[in-house]
């Protein structure tokens, strides 16, 4: 028997699908988003979200605190200027301010509420000027807010660039209408926009196009440049088995200096900053960067940390699996560079000398784990001076593929990894834990790797790279000798901007300081951190540099005593007569063409 509550809940529901039967539609919130640009200064994006058949009594609009991908508090809340609330009438409505990054709306009942706020623009992204006259490069999660609880919902997205500006973006473009759409907020948030008078290029690959958008200009060979692209495209899809999207576009903004930009990945797009000069002199000066942020469409993107499944937005997301995400991505980058033809087994090799130099100079490496440098991220911002899990986390990448491969008498290696993960993660849509990664290779090789990762992801052992590089039928020598320095310091931007000043350094000891801008050493005019480390090298240990910066626009004299640092020189040469064995690992891992050492 049905009881009468059960009843009448029961024809409750047969009313209700009665309704829908006969053609009425059940009312649901709408979004709609538009985007201009104050063109007096062009400082302030101007944003506007329209939300309609609005059925809540308040709405919480809330900015993202940090953008995924760069595991960085940005708090871009405190960017936001004029926020309000109107009705369809223009009459406001009630607003309060409930933090840094949130706005309660008093509704009312009213169906439709139009929200308007500016945005501030940093003078400097880190893949170049995000806004001038002259275009854009916008993220969307530092631009657009997100309504609390309407995030699955898709979204109507209006841009309005400037005369003679196009646009460039992942996001889907209905033609007939010229608007763009996303199927929810974290898709709105994971398409950058680039808008100028950009030039482009697209190629076809398993049937998708990818589009190439370059904003300013520089002399350098397109055709060159679109073919490395189309090599990185087709070995990173082919190695996973696909391209997991229906179109993929690339935003370059091309920086007039020789310092180069950042990068930074989406998931059917890339934004990537380079410098004009490396480009004019080598178009493969971009080849690492660009395959980094496009592999990340798989390790990233799709094959993810727990703690990015799904992303939240107001708060950290804390792993001590960084070193996979980013060191292995970079790991498999050069492989690509390599396997693809792009490098010859000397630049392969180079590389990874270079990185294995990088690492032996950083004193930290007997001081922080790789685990908690991932860990210690959101504390000590990117490109600080501790260890770095791209740096460190390349190295243990290499080093775990071929112990792999030793280990199974070449039968598995971190390709099968990879693969795997891809698969029975990504693929189901979950994200793996810190845990898992061992687990995996363990699962794979049937073999104990408990003390690999005992050793160089969580513990502070030296990494073996002379042992585990003979396992390929590599030699491997390593050079110390002492060198002048001020301790590690890199500065970027035509103001020599300091990002990262170890604090324990000559430099920070004298007083110079993160965001110091540096003008002159002993009255040279500073033009690059190559000039500087030219100069120091002329210095004698004990030495006085005499040193001037600005700090917001006050000079600064230094007097910084010349310390010295154990600088490293790694050498890296192929064996003239490996074993068999050792010569099936050094064919199967490289398998690429080119000369030997």
């Amino acid at each position: 028997m049905i009881g009468t509550r059960m009843r009448k809940t029961y024809l409750s529901l047969l009313l209700s699908l009665a309704i829908l039967g006969t053609g009425f539609q059940l009312r649901a919130e709408k979004l709609r988003y538009s985007l201009s640009i104050d063109q007096e200064l062009y400082k302030i994006l101007k944003v506007q979200i329209r939300v309609e058949e609005n059925t809540h009594k308040r709405l919480v609009l809330s900015m993202p605190i940090w953008i995924p991908g760069t595991y960085y508090v940005g708090t871009y809340g405190k960017n936001v200027l004029n926020f309000k609330a109107l009705d369809t009438s223009g009459d406001t409505l009630r607003v309060e301010k409930l933090s840094k990054s949130d706005w309660e709306i008093q509704t009312d009942g009213i169906r439709t509420i139009n929200v308007q706020y500016d945005v501030t623009v940093p003078e400097h992204g880190f893949m170049g000027k995000a806004l001038d006259s002259t275009g854009a490069l916008i993220q969307g999660a530092s631009t657009w807010m997100y309504v609390r609880g309407l995030e699955k919902l898709p979204a109507e997205v209006k841009i309005l660039p400037p005369n003679g500006w196009r646009i460039a973006t992942g996001l889907l473009l209905e033609r007939t209408t010229g608007l763009f759409s996303a199927r929810n907020y974290d898709e709105l948030a994971d398409c950058p926009i680039m808008i100028g008078a950009l030039t482009d290029t697209v190629f076809t690959y398993l049937g998708k196009p990818h589009e190439i958008y370059f904003r300013n200009e520089a002399e350098f060979d397109r055709k060159k440049f679109t073919d490395m692209v189309k090599k990185i495209v087709r070995y990173q899809t082919d190695f996973f088995g696909g391209a997991p999207y229906d179109r993929y576009v690339f935003q370059f903004t091309i920086n007039t200096n020789e310092r180069g930009g950042g990068g930074l990945e989406h998931a059917n797009s890339t934004s990537i900053g380079l410098s004009s000069l490396k480009l004019m002199q080598d178009v493969k000066n971009a080849a690492g960067i660009i395959a980094h942020e496009y592999l990340h469409l798989w390790n990233v993107k799709r094959l993810t940390s727990d703690q990015l499944l799904p992303v939240h937005y107001d708060r950290e997301a804390r792993m001590e699996s960084l070193w996979w995400l980013e060191g292995v991505t970079s790991y498999y980058a050069d492989l690509t560079l390599l396997r693809s033809g792009i490098w010859s087994v000397e630049e392969f090799l180079d590389n990874q000398e270079r990185e294995i130099q990088i690492l032996q100079e950083n004193p930290d490496r007997l001081q922080t784990t790789l685990a908690q440098a991932g860990w210690d991220v959101w504390e000590d911002g990117y490109a600080s001076s501790g260890i770095s899990y791209y740096n460190k986390g390349q190295l243990v990448g290499l080093l775990l593929d071929l112990t792999v491969r030793k280990v199974t008498s070449n039968k598995v290696s971190l390709d099968d990894v990879m693969r795997y993960l891809y698969q029975n993660y990504a693929l189901q849509s979950r994200g793996f834990a810190d845990d898992d990664l061992q687990q995996v290779v363990e699962k794979l090789t049937e073999k104990d790797f408990a003390p690999f990762f005992q050793r160089y992801v969580n513990g502070l052992v030296e990494l073996p790279y002379k042992e585990i590089l003979s396992l390929a039928g590599l030699e491997t020598k390593i050079e110390k000798t002492p060198t002048p320095t001020i301790g590690p310091i890199r500065f970027l931007g035509s103001r020599n901007r300091i990002f990262s000043i170890d604090t324990n350094s000559a430099a920070a000891k004298a007083g110079l300081r993160r965001d110091d801008q540096l003008v002159s050493a002993d009255g040279q005019a500073i033009t690059g951190q190559e000039m500087l480390s030219e100069l120091l090298l002329k210095k004698n240990i004990g030495d006085t540099l005499k040193l001037v910066a600005q700090r917001t626009g006050t000079s600064i004299n230094f007097d910084i005593v010349i310390d010295s640092f154990q600088k490293v020189q790694c050498e890296i040469k192929l064996m003239q007569n490996p074993s068999a064995e050792q010569l099936l690992i050094r064919n199967s891992w490289l398998a690429a063409s080119g000369s030997g050492r």
